[in-house]
């Protein structure tokens, strides 16, 4: 028996994932309903039915709901969200309201030990916050994670902590989420696995824990989606096709004995297989380290679109090239 992570998901219709899967838990990016009040200015996503069933050949354990896009349509698609995953016996965490404790933690029992796994989403990735009165995520906060992590670990067997966190497109953490990640590891936390930036970021092993900073898109389609709600109207349109870099991930398995494995995969053609891709290595040493090879890796990016997509760059973009 294994207990299986997956990345970021969003489910537009069924795909295909051939996996071997037992028991299994991923991060949904995005409500399963497109009615309710947009958030506003910003890339909307949403799920207008549900698709994990028959796309994974049965429902996960959980999901995490602790990202920047759960509260894309406001509290109606947030509790049809509860909704439809309760009817499907599906728990879930990380967002709710701080009465609540925004569902953390979920805990089950694996192969006769008590797991737990909370979520919480960082204010750098702008999601909606929920607090006492206003639903929303559960804040990435190092206090209040000590506190929760505090109260169940002398109950449980394995703690998990699922953070939506980092900079999009970069393939490393922040010198800053190491940090805090080292903090959760030395009080109690036994893995860690991230989200949010939707790439694959290097993967460390601290005090004998693993840490994935970033495990990628699982499933993740192209994007042509209405954009910027100005409480009246769309706006602007978001047109996204995924690269390569998109549709890779890191898949996470825990055995029954606490032993953790990974493996990489491709998503392509609408489906899901195991696939050879390269996981980064880079892990930056202080905030300046990280700071410099950021500069590095958004100039390295800029020319990879430009490639891509070859274009007369206007003033911004040269500026912004520059300025980096």
């Amino acid at each position: 028996m294994r207990l299986t992570f997956f990345g970021d998901t969003l489910l537009d219709r069924v795909y295909r994932v051939n996996l071997d899967i037992d028991d299994y838990i991923l991060n949904m990016e995005a409500p399963l309903s497109c009615i309710g009040e947009p958030a506003k200015f910003k890339v909307n996503l949403c799920q207008d039915g549900y698709y994990i069933k028959d796309s994974f050949g049965k429902n996960p354990i959980a999901v995490s709901l602790a990202n920047n896009h759960i509260m894309d349509f406001g509290k109606e698609a947030l509790l049809e969200t509860f909704r439809v995953l309760e009817s499907n016996r599906v728990k879930y965490f990380g967002a709710g309201t701080t009465k609540d404790n925004f569902n953390n933690p979920v805990t089950f029992d694996f192969n006769g030990k008590l797991i737990a796994i909370l979520g919480y989403v960082c204010p750098s990735t702008h999601p909606v916050l929920g607090d006492n009165s206003s639903f929303g995520g559960a804040e990435l906060r190092l206090e209040a994670i000590l506190k929760d992590i505090k109260s169940i670990r002398d109950r449980v067997d394995f703690i998990v902590v699922q953070p939506h966190w980092g900079v999009q497109e970069i393939p490393f953490p922040k010198y800053s989420d190491r940090e805090i990640a080292h903090k959760l590891i030395d009080s109690g936390v036994d893995l860690i696995i991230g989200h949010h930036a939707h790439v694959i970021q290097s993967i460390e092993v601290y005090r004998g824990k693993y840490i994935f900073y970033g495990v990628g898109n699982f499933i993740f389609p192209d994007l042509d989606v209405p954009t910027r709600w100005n409480g009246r109207e769309w706006t602007a349109k978001r047109v996204k096709r995924q690269e390569i870099e998109h549709r890779t991930s890191l898949v996470v398995e825990l055995d029954r004995e606490f032993n953790i494995s990974y493996y990489t995969t491709l998503f392509e053609n609408g489906e899901v297989n195991r696939a050879d891709v390269k996981i980064p290595t880079y892990l930056p040493e202080s905030q300046e380290d990280f700071d410099n090879r950021l500069i590095f890796e958004n100039r390295v990016g800029m020319i990879k679109r430009f490639i891509r997509n070859p274009k007369l760059p206007n003033i911004n973009h040269i500026k912004q090239f520059f300025n980096h």
